[in-house]
Order: structure tokens, then C-alpha cells, then sequence
């Protein structure tokens, strides 16, 4: 045993705890935001994108976004290809990753009204990086 009296030695082990606890913590932050860098980075920079299969997701996406393109009104017909897109979209591999960069171009797009045209260039290039190369 130790030649330290009992109060001095309850101190030291507190703070060997404290130590020991602190580097748990500590690990555990530095493991969590790593592992959320790893697939929040990709995702915000657009890496990683895999262009969809051609079909009716990508012809139906690549329709929608001209007609956004060209102020193009959203008649009945429209919005009733919008959600036949929509759908199939949402079976297809990647098209749902497609599907959302098409809801927030045309979000954006009602939004900011062509105030910021630099921002509706950056996700129209975001929409084009889900077609197929064909399609864009």
C-alpha cells in the first residue's frame, strides 16, 4: 500500500477517475463526429452522387426540371407528372436522391424568385450530377 494518508489517497483516485471518464467522453465525441463527417461531408459537396439509371425517373426529372427552367405554369397535367415521377422515382435506385435535389431546385426556385441565380445554378448542376449522362 501506499505511504499516503486515506484523505490524500481518496483524492488521487477521484482524480484518476475524473481522468479516466473525461477520456471516455472524449473518445466517444471524437468518434461521433467523425462518423457524422464521413456522410455528412460527401453528401453536402455532392460526392458520391451515382447518376440513375435511364427510364421514367430520369426522363420524367429532366422534363420537370426544363419546365422549371422555362417558367413553364404547373397546369393539372404538371403536377399529376410530378407524382407519377414521384413514384416511380421512389422504387428506382437512386431516385430518391434524384428525386430530392428536383424538390429543392423547384422549392428554391419559388422561394428566391430568380433573386439568386447562383444558387439555382449550383442545384440545377446538383439535379444534372443524378442524370444520366445522356440526359443532362
Amino acid at each position: 500500500m501506499s505511504d499516503d494518508p486515506p484523505d490524500v489517497a481518496t483524492a488521487r483516485a477521484r482524480l484518476q477517475g475524473k481522468r479516466v471518464g473525461l477520456g471516455v467522453v472524449i473518445v466517444a465525441a471524437v468518434a461521433f463526429i467523425l462518423a457524422t463527417a464521413v456522410h455528412v461531408i460527401p453528401a453536402v459537396f455532392g460526392a458520391r452522387i451515382v447518376p440513375i439509371e435511364p427510364g421514367i425517373c430520369a426522363d420524367g426529372l429532366r422534363e420537370l426540371g426544363a419546365a422549371l427552367d422555362r417558367g413553364d405554369p404547373w397546369p393539372r397535367e404538371r403536377v399529376e407528372q410530378r407524382e407519377v415521377v414521384a413514384d416511380v422515382c421512389a422504387v428506382t435506385s437512386g431516385g430518391l436522391d434524384a428525386w430530392a435535389s428536383f424538390e429543392r431546385l423547384r422549392l428554391a426556385g419559388q422561394q428566391l424568385g430568380g433573386r439568386d441565380p447562383a444558387a439555382l445554378a449550383r442545384l440545377k448542376r446538383d439535379l444534372a450530377a443524378h442524370l444520366p449522362a445522356d440526359l443532362r
